[in-house]
């Protein structure tokens, strides 16, 4: 998965920014929205991140404190909005109208690096690719290693190694846990 420039120019400017709120960017993504530009902008919570309290985080909060891990919050995405439209405009980093979305990562968490794939070794994850592998675009399967740059994918016929530089995307697939039926333990 190559990043562009501007991507990567977005990168630097937004993580740090992001940084002073008490969370962390888990990635960056553009597309078209009609004649203008569409920056999504991924946060995750490192730690128990504070919804709202009015004053910018000096530190991430620890799971020690009184409050619980709560992940990413509507509030976190808002203020991020707020403050991230501002040190956008102020650095002039996009050319043109655009139209930025900010948002938690999700249960079916794509991912942007495979460095970020190492916390979830053995969970299903699905991998698109950009040049066939094996015969396919497409992989899903267990993810059983990262190694480096490139990662392996357990699926039911072997494991395949894929490339970082050949993933178009890849996402963590959730699996909802088995509802019971009223009357079993």
């Amino acid at each position: 998965m190559t990043r562009t420039p501007l991507a990567q120019r977005l990168n630097d400017i937004i993580a740090p920014a992001v940084a002073t709120l008490g969370l962390a960017l888990w990635g960056v993504e553009l597309a078209s929205a009609g004649s203008r530009m569409l920056l999504r902008v991924f946060i995750d919570a490192p730690e128990a991140a504070p919804a709202e309290t009015g004053t910018p985080l000096a530190e991430p909060v620890t799971e020690s404190a009184a409050q619980p891990a709560t992940g990413v919050t509507v509030d976190h995405c808002a203020r991020a909005s707020r403050h991230l439209g501002a040190v956008l405009d102020a650095e002039d980093a996009i050319p043109g109208a655009y139209v930025l979305e900010v948002s938690s990562p999700g249960l079916e968490r794509r991912f942007f690096t495979p460095q970020q794939m190492q916390a979830y070794l053995g969970r299903e994850v699905e991998v698109r690719l950009n040049l066939p592998q094996v015969g396919r675009r497409r992989l899903k399967g267990a993810l059983a290693r990262v190694e480096g740059e490139s990662i392996v994918v357990a699926e039911d016929k072997g494991e395949v190694a894929v490339r970082w530089e050949l993933v178009k995307q890849a996402h963590l697939v959730h699996e909802f846990p088995a509802a019971q039926k009223p009357g079993q333990a």
